[in-house]
């Protein structure tokens, strides 16, 4: 059964990790010989205790906590570098990657889940020198929902990230970037660029509908210029789930793209939900880098 590490973010989800910790624990040491429960204090305490346990030859490592907790976790395993499994119990205001492995959004839920779990192959993405699960993304969009408020998300959940992001597109800023995908350098002009691993992004599936945690590549959108009318057309079509048309952004497969940005405009980057590295970027996929727990019954 072996030795699994839980690693938790007592403040997650409002502070109710602390209420859910305690029974994850219990459904833990069901399957395994031993485990090792940390709390979080600070910034890095995840990355770098999820590091040690894979280089120390544990089994399995498991978090509790929101999107920053997940990261973090999930760098830790990539500097390890060794074959480990991977679990999560999502408590984070969009839960992206939760949502595309199917895995329950309700903590109660999640950790019954782990009675019949299977695990499956997980795609990580490396920008420059960090890793990330979900998505990075530069533009007006992400420089905006990063100043959405606890009380909005608390208020409106994802639906909060998605006002706010169609708010910011009307400003019409838009930025050069010059692009290298796998060997063909472009330049194009953008108010927002997105690279995914999953067809859920701030919980909608129409950017990348067709992208699997597991299919061995990044999916680049690249948004055009969008006007007002175009707005007024987009927002509904987004609520209603109909995919992103061609007539609004590029969309690519690519294993690796370098990115520039041109015209000395200074931009930072939006990764799992938390703030990225900066430009240049050079992105590449990572395929079925992680074993993770998903519930017996997914179609994953």
């Amino acid at each position: 059964m072996g030795r699994c590490l839980l690693i938790v973010n007592p403040t997650a989800g409002r502070e109710r990790a602390k209420y859910f910790m305690g029974s994850l624990k219990l459904q833990l040491e069901n399957n395994f010989d031993t485990v090792d429960l940390r709390q979080t204090g600070k910034k890095g305490d995840a990355t770098a205790w999820a590091k040690e346990a894979a280089l120390e030859g544990y089994d399995s490592v498991f978090c509790m906590g929101g999107d920053g907790t997940l990261n973090e976790t999930v760098n830790g395993l990539a500097l390890g570098n060794r074959p480990i499994h991977f679990g999560f119990i999502p408590l984070g205001t969009v839960n992206d990657l939760a949502r595309a492995l199917q895995i329950p959004l309700h903590p109660e839920q999640a950790i019954a889940m782990l009675k019949k779990a299977k695990t499956v192959p997980l795609d990580i993405g490396k920008a420059n020198d960090r890793y990330f699960v979900n998505t990075i993304a530069a533009g007006v969009m992400p420089e905006a929902v990063g100043q959405v408020s606890i009380e909005q998300k608390t208020r409106l959940g994802p639906l909060a990230y998605f006002l706010t992001g169609l708010k910011t597109l009307q400003s019409h800023k838009s930025f050069l970037f010059k692009m290298n995908i796998n060997g063909e350098t472009t330049t194009r002009r953008s108010p927002l660029i997105i690279a995914m691993l999953t067809n859920s992004i701030g919980s909608f599936r129409n950017i990348a509908p067709e992208a699997r945690v597991n299919d061995g590549k990044l999916w680049l959108a690249t948004f055009k210029n969008i006007t007002p009318l175009d707005l007024l057309k987009l927002a509904p079509e987004m609520l209603a789930g109909t995919p992103v048309s061609s007539e609004y952004m590029y969309l690519e497969q690519v294993d690796h793209v370098k990115i520039e940005l041109l015209n000395n405009d200074h931009l930072s980057t939006n990764m799992d939900g938390d703030t990225g590295p900066d430009f240049p970027l050079e992105l590449q996929i990572l395929p079925s880098f992680l074993s993770v727990y998903v519930p017996a019954d997914s179609d994953i």
